[in-house]
């Protein structure tokens, strides 16, 4: 549990769309949200981090989640997209290098941690993606989770 680190987030705008998916179809839904945001950072925004999903809440059957780009200024919307604004928060995170389909044990991990540190998990939280599938293979693949506590 040594890889676990507590920071506190500064709010950061981005840009964003929010999409209820079933679990089974996060892997493609995530890929379309991507794509749809793809040319506004080509022409409308500047992107200043890593892309993210930021899960508002989460069960076996679906997940409510935003998916987006760090940028300067207020944002724009167009369509499906929108400003969104990453809160200013305490938080355990861990960067996780694996494959996509393995990050529940490092979300085990923070469980684990926060549980012996006496933390409440909030009941949100979100993922950077530090490098991108199309760039390196699976088991190269870096995500930084970002747990909020109480």
């Amino acid at each position: 549990m040594g890889n676990v680190k507590v920071v506190t987030t500064m709010p950061q705008m981005a840009v964003a769309i929010r999409e209820k998916v079933r679990t089974r179809d996060i892997s493609q839904a995530m890929k379309g949200m991507f794509q749809e945001l793809m040319p506004l950072l080509e022409r409308d925004v500047r992107c200043v981090g890593p892309p993210f999903a930021y899960y508002h809440s989460w069960s076996d059957d679906e997940i409510d989640m935003e998916i987006g780009f760090p940028i300067v200024g207020e944002g724009v919307s167009k369509g499906r997209v929108h400003p969104f604004q990453l809160p200013s928060v305490k938080a355990a995170t861990l960067v996780h290098e694996g494959a996509y389909d393995k990050l529940m044990g490092s979300y085990n991990v923070i469980m684990e941690w926060m549980k012996a540190n006496g933390k409440r998990p909030a009941d949100f939280m979100w993922e950077e993606y530090l490098n991108s599938p199309e760039e390196v293979p699976p088991e190269k693949l870096l995500t930084r989770l970002i747990w909020p506590f109480e």
